[in-house]
This record gives structure tokens, sequence and C-alpha cells, in this order.
């Protein structure tokens, strides 16, 4: 397995940390990108990557970024990846299609949990691919929870800190016509106030539309809480859906312009 580590720099002096993993035998067809969401790391020491649940991990390439925010203070602990953003996405997004060029990819999952998740899914959106969101417990107006007002509002002044969207209007166009792109979106059992205020509007927004899918686990347990095992299940699950959901519109395409 072959690990590196390195950075982006923005202009401001901020620094986007990252992490890719490139196993001497990729057997995932896929890039795996992981986006952590709020940090229990004693100080949010940086870089914070969020954990690989699933067993084929190890025979993928992944990829997982640190929240710029960890190195400016340690008053947040959440991973929105606002700081910066407009330097460093396409950075980003270009960092993306190289691993997928080099390892012979055809796609990529966007992962991430609660704030992460709302990282993953706006940038599974605006990368254009016909990538999987494979979220949990994403947000969707970050702005309305408490953890904004303590850990985002302070440096809302800084010099190249994007405003929170909601995620209803960042994925407007979601399920175009030809677009590709899936959601499989997990919710822990306790976790009510995130389905309902969170995940609700999200789902509704599109209309329930087959590219996108939402599963209560029953599993006893509250945010940001996932059993690996269901974290594996669930993303196998996603994957396939995914695959199947590609190849449909991909039939349909190909008769249409026959």
């Amino acid at each position: 397995m072959k690990i590196r580590r390195d950075r982006f720099q923005h202009s401001e002096g901020y620094v986007l940390e990252y992490e890719v993993t490139e196993p001497k035998a990729v057997t995932s067809p896929y890039l795996h990108i992981l986006f952590h969401g709020f940090s229990r790391i004693e100080k949010h020491a940086p870089p914070v990557f969020a954990r690989k649940q699933w067993k084929r991990a190890a025979e993928s390439v992944c990829l997982s970024f640190s929240d710029p925010i960890h190195h400016f203070t340690r008053d947040s602990c959440c991973g929105w990846f606002l700081l910066g953003e407009e330097e460093f996405a396409p950075r980003m997004y270009a960092l993306c299609a190289s691993l997928r060029e080099r390892h012979g990819l055809e796609g990529t999952v966007w992962h991430g949990l609660s704030s992460g998740g709302y990282a993953a899914l706006k940038h599974c959106m605006r990368a254009g691919g016909k990538d999987l969101a494979f979220v949990i417990s994403p947000h969707n107006n970050p702005s309305v929870l408490p953890q904004w007002e303590r850990e985002a509002m302070p440096f809302s002044h800084l010099p190249g800190m994007v405003a929170p969207e909601e995620t209803t209007d960042i994925i407007k166009g979601w399920a175009a016509p030809g677009a590709g792109r899936y959601l499989h979106a997990l919710m822990s059992e306790k976790d009510s106030y995130f389905a309902l205020d969170h995940l609700r509007p999200i789902m509704r927004s599109l209309g329930g539309h087959e590219s996108a899918r939402a599963v209560m686990l029953r599993d006893g347990r509250g945010h940001g809480f996932v059993k690996d095992a269901d974290y594996d299940s669930q993303l196998t699950e996603a994957i396939r859906n995914w695959e199947e959901y590609r190849a449909r519109h991909a039939t349909t395409a190909a008769s249409a312009a026959g």
C-alpha cells in the first residue's frame, strides 16, 4: 500500500491537506473520496481524515481531505470544507481526475458523514461526474445548527470563507436527463432531528426520483454512529444500485440515439 500526504496552498495562506492511499493491486473500479464530519480527535489536531469502514478499502484508491479550518482554529471541529473553497475545489477535482486516469477508474464515490455528508453531496454535484454520493445524516442547511453559530460564524469574515448554501439549492439539476448521479443516504435509528429537518427536505427536493434512496438503519444508534458492518453492506448495495441505474440510462440513451 502506497500512502502519500500532501497539501494545497491558498493565496490567503490556508492549507487543504489530503491523503492518497493506492494499493499494489487495485480491484475496485472506483475512486473513493472521504470527507470527515465532526472531529473527536483531541484538540482537533490536523490533519483530520475520515475512517475507512468497508472491507475492500484496502483494495481501493482512496482520497481523504481534511478541513482547512483545523489549521486556522481549534474552536471548530466540523467538516463543512468552506474555508478557501473557491481556490481549493478546482484543485480537488483535478486531483480526482488524475487519480482516475492513472488507475483507469470508472467513476467516483463521494463519502461523508454529517457535515462531511454536506461536503460530499456538494462536491459530487459540482464535480460534474456520473458519480455516487454515499452520505450519512447530511446537513441540508448548516446555518440552522447550534454548532454553526459557535464554530463557523466567528470565522465568516475571513477572506475566502464561502457562505453556506442549502443542499436543496446546490443539488438542483441532480436528476437532469443524462446526469447519471446517484444518492444513497443513511440515517441511524435515533437520529430523528437530522432525518426530519435535514434529509427529508433533500429527498423531497428530488421528488422521489430513482437516482436517490434513503435508508433508516435499525441500529439503536444516534447521530454520527454507524456500525462498520452496516457501512460495508450499505456501500455494497449503493454501488450495485448506482451501477444498475447508470446501465438503465445508458441503454435508454443508446436506444434514443439509434
